[in-house]
Formats: C-alpha cells, structure tokens, sequence
C-alpha cells in the first residue's frame, strides 16, 4: 500500500545463513489468490460506479467473471456455487465476489479510492463464519453470477 509501517512483524535478512523472503507477494485478507483479479475489477467497477452498491443487489442482474484456466478449475467449478464449509467458500469464486460486494452494499457505498476501498471490504474471517457463510443476501448474490474460461487468450 506504498510507504509506511508494515503490517507484518518479519525480520528478514540479506546475508549470513539466516533465511530472506525475496520477491513474495502477501496477501493481507482472506481470499483465494485466484479471485484476485476479479476482486480487484469489482473494486473498481464499485469506486467508478457508486451507484452500484447504493442501489443493492435489486439493481444487479448478472455479474460476469471470465478468467484463465488456473483460476476457472481451481475455483470456478459450479459445485462451489454452495458451499457449506469455510474452506470450500473461500475456494469459490462466486462467494468471494459475493461477499465482498455484499459488504460494499451494507456499507451503502465505498470509499472514493480504490485503497480505502480494499481496506474497508477486505475478507475477514467472518466472513466466512457460519453466519456469512448461509448469509440469503450472499446467496442471492452468488446465484447471479456466471464464471467462464476465457479460452487460450486468457491462458496465454
């Protein structure tokens, strides 16, 4: 998120026989790294298009996620469209939109960057509780959503 103190309490080293984490990418909420893409369009679509979470999910038809194969087996298969366990949410991508763009229409807004947005609609752990989990919202959510594999221009 650009300069300032990190997150993370890591003591990292250059030299020596100590280990060096070089060229990591951290994740700072709970998603499956494949759903990044996607999180990152609603993000932006939320920021460019505020209306779109002050008119709820009323206002929603359809969300359409394409993606590459990667991302489309390994969290796109329709059976993960109801998932029932934390570890099978967080591993379908229709949940993990869906309850992102759930938080953002509780909200009734997001912020007006997207960095505020990502902090203020980053996955917590509750969000995959049992509560969020079998949230009816979510769900509707969910049901609207159709994720394809874009073929081998995506795969390239």
């Amino acid at each position: 998120w650009g300069p300032g103190p990190s997150p993370f309490n890591i003591v990292l080293s250059h030299s020596g026989s100590d280990f060096a984490v070089c060229g990591m990418h951290f994740k700072l909420g709970l998603y499956e790294h494949q759903s990044a893409g996607a999180l990152e369009g609603l993000i932006a679509a939320l920021v460019n298009n505020p209306k779109l979470a002050e008119g709820g999910a009323d206002g929603i038809d359809n969300i359409n996620i394409v993606a590459y194969e990667p991302a489309f087996g390994i969290i796109g298969d329709p059976a993960k469209k109801d998932p029932k366990t934390r570890q099978s949410a967080d591993h379908s991508m229709a949940f993990i939109v869906s309850r992102m763009l759930q938080k953002a229409i509780k909200m009734g807004g997001v912020p007006a960057s997207n960095q505020e947005a990502w902090k203020a609609l980053m996955l917590a752990p509750q969000d995959y509780g049992k509560e969020a989990l079998f949230d009816p919202a979510t769900r509707a959510l969910m049901q609207k959503i159709d994720f394809a594999h874009g073929g081998p221009d995506f795969d390239a």
